[in-house]
């Protein structure tokens, strides 16, 4: 065998490895996972689950969870809510778009999605809040303990009011969409 034939095929031959080393390792990781994510989908059916379902089936998973890793990897970057690791609990992927809070984990369904960006925004701007002042931005006579964005917009914590009221919770500082219901007051 002539010596030029023995390096010209040893070069074709490591000019592969390496053409098959940087696909393999430059490529980026959102596009290996991409058939596997597709495939897996294929696997489970449509289904039809309440809002209920979809909070009993991120716990679940929350459960099974490391130490460290929190639920908010099931949220994607619209806050939509990504079946396709829930799909083995639910036994399928949802046919409706459900939401989620990255702050306080608050689910919302379609219709609601408008929520959770602004939940989360306002959470972080109380949270820094009281971190600084030690108190929580309301106002003092407020029984109803709405979050008040004048105090937060005045400090810098917000750039902009939401058009959602929202209300501090008596759980740890969270925040809430939903109206405080009245304390019944009873005569003895």
């Amino acid at each position: 065998m002539n010596p030029l034939s023995f390096s010209w095929i040893f070069g074709i031959i490591f000019t592969v490895f390496v053409v098959y080393f940087i696909i393999k390792f430059f490529t980026p990781p959102n596009q290996k996972g991409i058939k596997n994510e597709q495939a897996a989908a294929k696997n489970y059916p449509t289904i039809d689950v309440t809002l209920d379902d979809v909070r009993m089936a991120i716990r679940k998973f929350s459960e099974c969870l490391p130490k460290g890793v929190y639920r908010t990897i099931l949220v994607k970057d619209d806050h939509s809510i990504d079946f396709h690791q829930l799909a083995p609990i639910l036994g399928g992927i949802p046919t409706k778009k459900f939401y989620m809070s990255k702050e306080t984990y608050d689910l919302f369904e379609e219709d609601e999605r408008h929520i959770p960006p602004a939940m989360d925004m306002v959470q972080k701007a109380v949270d820094l809040y009281v971190e600084e002042r030690k108190e929580f931005p309301i106002l003092s006579y407020d029984p109803q303990r709405r979050v008040n964005y004048y105090q937060l917009l005045r400090e810098k914590y917000l750039k902009a009011a939401p058009e959602i009221q929202f209300y501090i919770t008596e759980l740890d500082g969270l925040i809430t969409h939903n109206r405080p219901e009245k304390k019944g007051t009873s005569q003895s």
